[in-house]
């Protein structure tokens, strides 16, 4: 026991930071009429002994959608744990939470490859997008918890794996397990989601676990608009300036006081981090929107972001799946109603096998250990092949 949590504990300290070596290029081919999922590239980026498998992983390159549909590029982590070649494996797909840096990326960062493989180790095939907009793709605004590109990266991603694992010839079984937390929290809802929906003849969710992830932007909107003080302003500012680029609103300056229009528009390109774009910005909610803007916010006022944010709720439908919900009822960051509307609401729709989970602990940051305890836990009720 005392192993699992000095082990976990490394995976949770990297995870929250957000290679060395080369290795042999492997060039996929593919249906060029159709590109999602097609496997592009690899390079091995480490090879280390974690326990119990040693584990080796690669930067896998891929195309998927863009937020206006053109085909993009993208990158991600995979980490394959060495079994013999007769066993197989689960494969489980990771969602990292909000990074600002693109050096923090999956496939660039350090500290999360080596959380990566360290999990991995344990016996699962790790898929990791960087996500649009970091890695490959950077270049471009991350589409900040935006549900379609969040779950198309992550789909393709796994699609993209599975090639590469064949080309191999690495075995996987039939599991496939979604894992997240913060912002991964929301894409492994949206993922899981989107293959429920619409790619159930290609993947099937074994069991899925969604940590402190904002499914209700709606309510979470209102909720931190009505706050007098936001000690993360960089989070809302975050999703707002996506949503002004994803949807062409162009509305920064209807929605920001100066001096912080010109923040909002420079800070997110991947090159500051988010102790620099806190402290670009302000904590007093009143003085960092404009007035009309926030009172629209806080009441029921219409606003073209209200309408972009409703189209992203992702709570209001009936899992399959196992599905693990967890987060503190003290999150600062994130608020807790999230899971709790999530879980009443998808239990009214018949769901039976959805669950949430309290975190001990008040803090957003302090409960992502805990998360991936009760995750591995969890998952352990249904995996096979570890």
């Amino acid at each position: 026991m005392k192993l699992t949590y000095i082990i976990l504990g490394f995976i949770f300290s990297a995870f929250l930071s957000a290679c060395g070596g080369g290795g042999k290029s492997f060039s996929g081919g593919g249906n060029s009429n159709d590109y999602r999922g097609q496997f592009i590239s690899s390079s091995l980026i480490d090879s280390r002994r974690t326990i119990p498998y040693k584990t080796k992983a690669y930067k896998i390159t891929y195309y998927t959608v863009g937020v206006d549909g053109s085909k993009i590029k993208a990158s991600g982590l995979l980490a394959i744990p060495q079994k013999d070649k007769n066993e197989k494996s689960p494969l489980l797909s990771y969602q990292h939470g909000t990074i600002f840096l693109n050096e923090q990326a999956p496939s660039k960062s350090h500290s999360t490859a080596d959380a990566i493989m360290t999990f991995a180790g344990f016996g699962y095939i790790i898929s990791a997008p960087d996500y649009i907009g970091y890695g490959e793709s950077f270049g471009q605004i991350h589409p900040y918890i935006q549900a379609n590109t969040l779950a198309s990266a992550s789909l393709d991603m796994l699609r993209a794996s599975k090639q590469f694992l064949q080309s191999q010839k690495i075995k996987i079984n039939k599991q496939l397990f979604l894992a997240g937390y913060s912002e991964g929290g929301y894409a492994t809802l949206a993922l899981q989601k989107s293959i429920q929906q619409e790619y159930a003849s290609e993947f099937t969710v074994t069991a899925s676990a969604s940590g402190a992830g904002s499914y209700d932007l709606t309510g979470t909107a209102t909720f931190l608009a009505n706050q007098e003080n936001n000690g993360h302003p960089a989070y809302m500012s975050f999703l707002l300036k996506a949503y002004d680029t994803v949807y062409h609103l162009n509305k920064i300056s209807d929605m920001y006081q100066s001096p912080y229009i010109d923040v909002v528009n420079t800070v997110f390109d991947g090159l500051h981090s988010s102790g620099t774009i806190n402290s670009s910005l302000t904590n007093t909610t009143a003085d960092l929107f404009e007035p009309d803007f926030l009172a629209a916010l806080q009441g029921t006022e219409d606003h073209v972001i209200k309408e972009k944010l409703a189209l992203n709720n992702i709570y209001d439908w009936k899992p399959d799946a196992p599905t693990r919900f967890f987060h503190s009822p003290n999150d600062e960051v994130v608020p807790y109603a999230n899971s709790q509307k999530a879980l009443s609401v998808m239990r009214a729709n018949g769901a039976n096998s959805v669950s949430l989970r309290d975190c001990p602990f008040n803090s957003h940051v302090d409960c992502a250990l805990p998360y991936i305890l009760d995750t591995r836990n969890f998952f352990a009720r249904y995996v096979d092949d570890l």
